[in-house]
């Protein structure tokens, strides 16, 4: 009997947990609307370019690798982790310049559009970013 009751209440506890996740994720999206919604039409407009500007920054980069190293991204046997040491490795040093650039030029844009937002909209912003803990 007590291992029933033993089964029964971890299945529980299981289920419960399970549940509170999608919920996590609906009020995650909840802010992000309500924090876009927030937004003035130049700060969306500096969202969007910075969204934009990554996206092209990433396919330059994507662009300059080679072969090896598009086999390595295509590879689903590797975690992220795995593959994310082992282009580190295999990167040119022009490919590695490009890298810090790249970084530089984002972190300008992310700058750029912090300080175009108020206090308010700088505390949700960083909720928003904040990044929940690994499994």
């Amino acid at each position: 009997m007590k291992n029933i009751i033993f089964i029964l209440s971890l299945f529980l506890g299981g289920i419960t947990l399970f549940a509170q996740q999608p919920q996590n994720h609906n009020d995650h999206k909840t802010l992000r609307k309500e924090f876009y919604k927030s937004l003035s039409e130049d700060q969306k407009q500096l969202l969007e370019a910075k969204k934009q500007i990554k996206k092209d920054l990433r396919q330059t980069m994507k662009a300059s690798f080679t072969e090896e190293q598009l086999s390595i991204l295509d590879n689903d046997t590797l975690s992220r982790k795995e593959k994310r040491k082992a282009m580190s490795s295999l990167l040119t040093e022009e490919q590695k310049k490009m890298r810090e650039t790249n970084k530089e030029t984002l972190k300008k844009e992310e700058d750029k559009f912090i300080s175009s937002l108020t206090v308010d909209q700088r505390e949700q912003y960083k909720s928003l970013r904040k990044r929940k803990p690994r499994k």
